[in-house]
């Protein structure tokens, strides 16, 4: 069965946002999903493009929040049209995997503002998730790539 994995973007570009999570996890997933055949759709980073590299976090209820979600809203077109297209030829999404304690990007935060957009818009389009995983920041990562093993 081919499978995808659905990346927050600094899961991937630590320049983005998170430099506390290191190459060392980076790796170590990039690898894990490699060997088990797994393909990556890296997802944009809303807040680099909406605010730029230095910003605020925006959370429901700030003034920015309801401009911010439809921005977010169009960001992902391009991701669920091709989500729609991966779905015609079978391939599974076997993960998305957020950022932990990203304000926009944590599948484990409802208050995420484009993860609640992007899993709303795969489920009104019957698209399976998969596993919700959020990336840890530290080096406890046992059982996030448990789960990753497991996909």
């Amino acid at each position: 069965m081919k499978k995808i994995v659905l990346l927050s973007h600094c899961v991937l570009n630590s320049f983005c946002e998170t430099p506390e999570a290191s190459d060392a996890i980076r790796g170590k997933l990039m690898n894990q999903l490699m060997d088990k055949g797994i393909s990556v759709i890296q997802l944009p980073c809303p807040e680099l493009c909406y605010q730029a590299l230095e910003r605020e976090s925006i959370l429901p209820g700030d003034p920015k929040a309801d401009s911010y979600r439809d921005y977010c809203k169009n960001l992902l077109l391009p991701v669920l049209q091709n989500l729609r297209e991966y779905k015609k030829h079978d391939i599974k999404i076997a993960a998305v995997v957020g950022i932990d304690t990203s304000p926009s990007c944590s599948v484990a935060d409802p208050r995420a503002i484009m993860m609640e957009i992007l899993l709303r818009e795969m489920k009104e389009m019957d698209i399976p998730s998969g596993c919700l995983l959020d990336m840890p920041l530290t080096e406890e990562t046992g059982e996030f790539f448990q789960r990753i093993e497991q996909l």
